[in-house]
C-alpha cells in the first residue's frame, strides 16, 4: 500500500498535500497492523515546506488603459448656487413717451393751507429784500429795524420810510425801544424820530393810522409841548426815553420793515 503513495506519485502542486496523506497513511497502518511503516526519504526529501502565497510580492507595472465604457444615464438635475452678478449691460433704447397724466388734486384743505404758507414765505422774503438794501440792520422779532445813517425832519423822515417799502419807527413794546436806542447809540447821534403826533388833539399822540398809542416811553415831565409847538416824538438816546419835540426839527431816521 505504500507504493500507492510514493512521493514519485505526487505531483509538485499537491507535494505538501501528498506528505500530510503520507504521514496519515502511516499513522493508520501502525494502529492497525502494529507494524511500523518507514515513509521513503526520497521522498520525505522531495516533498518541501509549502511556498508563500506571492502576496508579498512586488507589485506589476501599470498596464495599458481599457477602452472608453459606454456613457451612463444621465443624472438628476440639481440646480447649483447661483453665480456672481455680471457687469451691467449697455442700456435700452429710449421707450415711447407715454400719455399726460391727470393733475393732481389736492384735497381742499390742505390746497388752501399750501397756498397760505406760499404768500407767507413769499411775504417773509419780500420783506429781507427790503431791508438788505439798507446799511444798518436790526432784526427785532417778526421785523426789520433799519437805516442809513440819514437825518431830516418828521415828514421827509416818514415819505423816505415809506418809499423804501417801510414806515417810520414805532416801537410797540420795551425790546423794539431797546433796538432802537442801540442804533441810535450804534450811529453815534443823539436822538431818532418816532412814528406819532398830537396833531389832531393836542396831547393825545396817535399813530400815522390815527390809533392810539399800545406802548409809550416817556420822560418825566414830558410831553410838555414847549412853546407850543411840539407836535412829534423822538427816543433820547442816552435815556432810552421819549420826548416830544418839533417836527421842523433834524432827527435820525430809522424805518421799519413788517
Amino acid at each position: 500500500m505504500l507504493d500507492w503513495f510514493r512521493c514519485c506519485s505526487v505531483s509538485r502542486e499537491n507535494t505538501a498535500m501528498a506528505l500530510s496523506t503520507l504521514h496519515l497513511a502511516a499513522l493508520l497502518l501502525s494502529l492497525i497492523g502494529g507494524a511500523q511503516t518507514e515513509v521513503p526519504s526520497s521522498c520525505l526529501a522531495s516533498a518541501g515546506v509549502p511556498g508563500r502565497d506571492g502576496r508579498d510580492g512586488k507589485d506589476g507595472r501599470e498596464g495599458v488603459s481599457g477602452p472608453k465604457g459606454d456613457r451612463g444615464d444621465s443624472g438628476l438635475p440639481v440646480p447649483g448656487a447661483p453665480g456672481k452678478m455680471g457687469p451691467a449691460g449697455p442700456a435700452g433704447p429710449r421707450g415711447q413717451k407715454g400719455e399726460v397724466g391727470m393733475p393732481a388734486v389736492l384735497p381742499l384743505s390742505l390746497a388752501f393751507q399750501t397756498l397760505a404758507d406760499v404768500q407767507i414765505m413769499r411775504s417773509r422774503l419780500s420783506i429781507v429784500e427790503k431791508a438788505i438794501r439798507f446799511r444798518i440792520i436790526r432784526k427785532v422779532g417778526m421785523k426789520y429795524y433799519v437805516t442809513e445813517g440819514s437825518q431830516d425832519n418828521y415828514d421827509a423822515g416818514l415819505k423816505f420810510c415809506r418809499d423804501a417799502g417801510g414806515d417810520l419807527v414805532l416801537p410797540k413794546n420795551e425790546e423794539e425801544n431797546k433796538a432802537l436806542v442801540k442804533i441810535l447809540t450804534e450811529l453815534e447821534t443823539i436822538a431818532g424820530w418816532i412814528r406819532a403826533t398830537d396833531r389832531k388833539t393836542e396831547g393825545t399822540f396817535l399813530d400815522t393810522d390815527d390809533s392810539t398809542l399800545s406802548f409809550t416811553k416817556w420822560k418825566p415831565g414830558e410831553p410838555n409841548n414847549s412853546a407850543n409847538s411840539e407836535d412829534c416824538i423822538v427816543a433820547i438816546k442816552s435815556t432810552n426815553l421819549w420826548n416830544d419835540v418839533s417836527c421842523g426839527g433834524k432827527f435820525n431816521i430809522v424805518c421799519e420793515i413788517s
